[in-house]
Order: C-alpha cells, then sequence, then structure tokens
C-alpha cells in the first residue's frame, strides 16, 4: 500500500467477501444541506460531492458509516458536509494528514477480547493467537509498539462479532473497539489494526482516478459507498495494488464478469490478505516517523521549501523569510509538542524565546513573525502530513491557512505569509509554495 494512503477502506459484504472491515474517523464541523434518499431497509443515504467526486454515506440507527465496515463520528460526518458545502476549501487536517489521531510514541494500548459464549473455548483461543500474530506481523519492521492496556484513556478492544468486522480509523480519545468476525485470519485483523492507526483503504486515496478505473455503474445497489474518494488523506510511495488495504476488482460487483475496479488499461486484479506489502510497511514508518514522539521533534532541524531553488526559511530579526545563503544557526528551528496533542511550538534557535507566531486576526494580517513565546493559539502550529509532498503547517488559530511563500515573490528574503490552503481538486496536493521538507541538521 504505498499509502498515497496514507489510505483507504474496505469491507466486504458476504461471508466470502467480508475478510476486512473498519470503521472510520474524520474531523469537524457542519454546514451544508445534503441530497438525501432511503434505501428498501430504511437506510438514509446522505449523496455529498467533495472535489467533485461523490461520496456516499449511509445513516443507519443515528449511525454513519463512510464504507460497510467503517463508521465514522458525527462530527466526522458535520466536517464531510462541510467540504462537500465549500469545494475549495482546504480544511484537510484530519486523520493521517493530522497527527493528532495517530498514537504518540507509535505505542498502541490494548484489550484483548472477553469470553464470548459464542465461542468455544478452541474458537476463543484461536482468536487470542491470531491478535498476537497480528501484532508481530505490524511490530517486526516498524517502531510500533502494542502494550496491555492499564489505565491509558485510548487503546484499542477486541470483540467478536457474529456479523462484521470494523473498526475506526485514527486514536480516539475515548477508545477503539475493533469487531473482529474472521477470528481465524491473522492479516485480517491485522487490516483492522491499521484502521485504527489511521491507515485508510488504498482505493479511497485522493488520487486513486490516476491509477485505476471506477465504474460505480457495475457496482450492486446500496454499495456505492464502498467506493468513497476520502479527501481527508495524503499519500506516500505509488499506488500499491498489493496492499492488504486494497479491494479487488470485482468486490460488490453485480456481476463478477464486468468488475467496479479495473487499472487503467482495463486489466483486473484480486486482493491479498495473507502479509503485509512493502508500500505497507513503508506507509506506517513514513506516519509513524519523529514528528509524532511525546515531546515533537527531537534535534534541530532547517524548514525547506518545494521551490525549485530550494531555499530554506529563515529567521531574520523578528521576521520569518526565504534565504539561499549558506545554512547557520538562523536557520535552524526547535519544534516540540504543545500542551494539546497534535500541535506543535516552532522555536527559534537563535533565540528561543521566541516562537513562530501569526496574528490573532490572520485575514486582515497573514503576515508569520516570531514574538515571544506565550503559548497562545496564534503560535500552535500543525504539521501536516502531505506524503510524497512533504509537509505543510497551518496555525491552530486558523486551521484552514497555510504557511506559504508569497506567490510570486520566491526570492531571497522574501517574507512567508499565511493563505488559504490551495490543494488540487483531484490529487489533494498543495502548491509549491504551500509544502515544506523538514531537514535534520544535528
Amino acid at each position: 500500500m504505498n499509502t498515497k494512503n496514507i489510505i483507504n477502506l474496505v469491507f466486504l459484504a458476504s461471508l466470502l467477501l467480508m475478510l476486512i472491515s473498519c470503521k472510520a474517523e474524520l474531523e469537524t464541523s457542519p454546514k451544508q444541506t445534503t441530497e438525501e434518499s432511503l434505501l428498501e431497509n430504511g437506510t438514509k443515504v446522505h449523496t455529498l460531492v467533495i472535489n467533485e467526486n461523490p461520496t456516499y454515506i449511509h445513516e443507519i440507527d443515528g449511525e454513519y458509516f463512510f464504507s460497510d465496515d467503517v463508521i465514522i463520528s458525527k462530527e466526522q460526518f458535520d466536517y464531510l458536509k462541510r467540504l462537500a458545502n465549500s469545494p475549495a476549501s482546504s480544511e484537510r487536517s484530519t486523520i493521517p494528514k493530522d497527527f493528532m489521531r495517530t498514537w504518540v510514541n507509535g505505542i498502541i494500548p490494548y484489550v484483548l477480547p472477553a469470553r464470548s459464549q459464542v465461542l468455544n473455548d478452541r474458537a476463543y483461543q484461536l482468536f487470542l493467537t491470531n491478535i498476537d500474530s497480528a501484532f508481530k506481523v505490524i511490530s517486526s519492521r516498524t517502531n510500533i509498539e502494542f502494550i496491555e492496556r492499564s489505565n491509558q484513556p485510548s487503546y484499542i478492544a477486541f470483540r467478536y462479532s457474529s456479523t462484521s468486522n470494523s473498526s475506526p480509523l485514527g486514536r480516539q480519545n475515548n477508545g477503539n473497539t475493533i469487531n473482529v468476525v474472521n477470528i481465524d485470519y491473522p492479516y485480517i485483523i491485522a487490516h483492522e489494526i491499521m484502521h485504527s492507526m489511521g491507515i485508510h483503504h488504498e482505493q479511497c486515496r485522493p488520487d486513486r482516478n490516476l491509477y485505476m478505473n471506477v465504474n460505480l455503474e457495475n457496482a450492486q445497489a446500496g454499495t456505492l459507498l464502498n467506493f468513497n474518494i476520502d479527501p481527508t488523506m495524503s499519500g506516500f510511495g505509488d499506488f500499491d495494488f498489493g496492499s492488504v488495504m486494497m479491494y479487488q476488482s470485482t468486490d460488490f460487483a453485480i456481476n463478477p464478469a464486468n468488475p467496479v475496479l479495473s487499472r487503467l488499461d482495463g486489466s483486473i486484479f484480486t486482493k491479498q490478505r495473507i502479509r503485509l506489502s512493502e508500500g505497507d510497511y513503508a506507509g506506517i514508518n513514513h506516519l509513524y516517523g519523529q514528528t509524532n514522539t511525546e515531546d515533537g521533534i527531537q534535534g534541530l532541524y532547517r524548514i525547506q521549501t518545494f521551490l525549485p531553488n530550494d531555499s530554506n526559511i529563515v529567521r531574520s530579526s523578528d521576521r520569518i523569510v526565504l534565504s539561499g545563503s549558506n545554512p547557520n544557526i538562523n536557520h535552524q528551528f526547535i519544534i516540540r509538542k504543545s500542551s494539546e496533542h497534535g500541535y506543535f511550538i516552532i522555536r527559534s534557535a537563535s533565540n528561543s524565546t521566541h516562537a513562530l507566531s501569526v496574528s490573532n486576526d490572520v485575514t486582515t494580517d497573514p503576515s508569520v513573525n516570531f514574538t515571544r513565546n506565550n503559548h497562545g493559539d496564534n503560535q500552535k502550529w500543525k504539521i501536516l502530513n502531505e506524503g510524497n509532498e512533504g509537509i505543510s503547517l497551518a496555525p491552530k488559530n486558523a486551521l484552514t491557512r497555510r504557511l506559504e511563500v508569497r506567490r510570486n515573490a520566491p526570492n531571497n528574503l522574501s517574507k512567508l505569509i499565511v493563505e488559504n490552503s490551495r490543494a488540487n481538486v483531484t490529487t489533494g496536493d498543495l502548491p509549491l509554495e504551500q509544502r515544506f521538507k523538514l531537514m535534520r541538521v544535528d
């Protein structure tokens, strides 16, 4: 899976196809009325158009399904409605893009399933064994660590289900319940755990249409939600048809001879649930890099632009500007986690009492400066994971905006500002002026 994903959602609607499942978590606020309809079973279908892509959400008894195995919260549903209401908006700071949904230090507390009367002793022991196998598979080539829960408020808890596999998407403050019906498939359990880690289905990544054909007219009635694009995802690496998070061509097809999904050349592909791909491991390791440590990023960093001249940003007195000069202490920054998980304070190495700041009203004053550290919202930043495209930075008091090199002025000593995010409607990629690289210098 290359996680350009970091990532995507999947579930199969029959026992043969139900080798995967999940829930989901996105982020934030309401607006917009949606087009609604009812299926025969009383399911309410919300149809949203986000970045020109149709998105189908099923509402059943107060729960919102992003796909058959992915349940999102009311807040996350409202957030998607807001994206649909403002297609040019770049409020995309959620889940893998947002480190708030990852697990600090890559440490995930867990609670094993209670003994179920439905499972006999042999089946119950098999369930425990395969949970442990899933842990080992994920940890074997990543820095993810699973520990038995003591009193941690955030944790994953396993539960046997007779009907479906499901998981939230990303770390939840009140715990993640992972439902498992396929207790004899360790890689299906790993798939669900990866959803709780913030990994989405591969075919839900924003750029998927660059790699595959999606023929919704071939899908069974009521299953369109399983082919949603998730605009809150970023990607890492090439599209991975071999990911453990990937659907296969005929999933939910009316007639297997007419697949829903195919490669651009028309060829079909199958899914696999027997291993994590190289892309799966690469995606996990990218998502759980140094930015998510307990204290923030350890060490000193330069912040380099994606512009052709690879300029660095630099502190010049109390301003922040571009500089092509040889790096020195004014080009170095100390990044530490703030008091709120998911936000960071960015201080100058040449004057650590001052932090990267924006004004309290960025609509009238978009300038970015270094001011004395007061731990205010205007000095707290989200470092957003843009996958292959580096990082972007959004101030807490204006999360729809991004740090930007002023357009048409990428010259030496050009000032930096915060401007509305300008993500591409097809790929979700930000322009070069709003993308940066963290370059370790110690």
